[in-house]
């Protein structure tokens, strides 16, 4: 039973939140792009940060914002309505939240845009599982410091 003080998030909170969370997660696979082009071999260094950050922040940012606003965030206000609808308070929804939007884009691309099969490899792994945690962590943030969500989880 949830208390009387207690309020659930509707669909426009989510949403923003989930707008939120995408800039989030961009923001930090573009970081994390930005560390890895720094490792790279033939070359690498400041130089290819620098580059990496213009084409993926900038250029990528007119595309991306498209796709947060007509895909992803609606995305995620519909997953986060179903997750408030069949569990309890906590501080999981956040992050279950995150992790079935992740799923559900990666789902997408694996079937309907990429050419080619995945091979397994580390790579692959890693290139699957980035965006689910970057997903996972946004959505704990986003719940816990922008939608203040539980504000207290209930008396038992």
């Amino acid at each position: 039973m949830i208390a009387a003080r207690m309020r659930k998030p509707d669909a426009v909170e989510l949403y923003l939140a989930s707008l939120a969370a995408t800039a989030i997660v961009y923001v930090a696979g573009i970081a994390f792009l930005a560390v890895m082009s720094y490792f790279a071999a033939n070359g690498g260094g400041w130089q290819q940060v620098a580059q990496t950050v213009f084409v993926v922040g900038v250029i990528g940012l007119l595309f991306a914002a498209g796709a947060a606003f007509m895909i992803v965030a609606p995305l995620g206000a519909a997953f986060g309505l179903m997750v408030l609808k069949i569990s309890p308070p906590g501080w999981w929804q956040g992050p279950l939240t995150g992790a079935l939007v992740a799923i559900a884009l990666e789902a997408f691309v694996l079937l309907f845009v990429s050419r080619e099969p995945l091979e397994w490899e580390w790579g692959n792994a890693v290139t699957l599982l980035l965006p689910i945690v970057l997903a996972m962590m946004a959505g704990a943030y986003v719940q816990r410091r922008i939608l203040h969500w539980p504000e207290r989880l209930p008396a038992r």
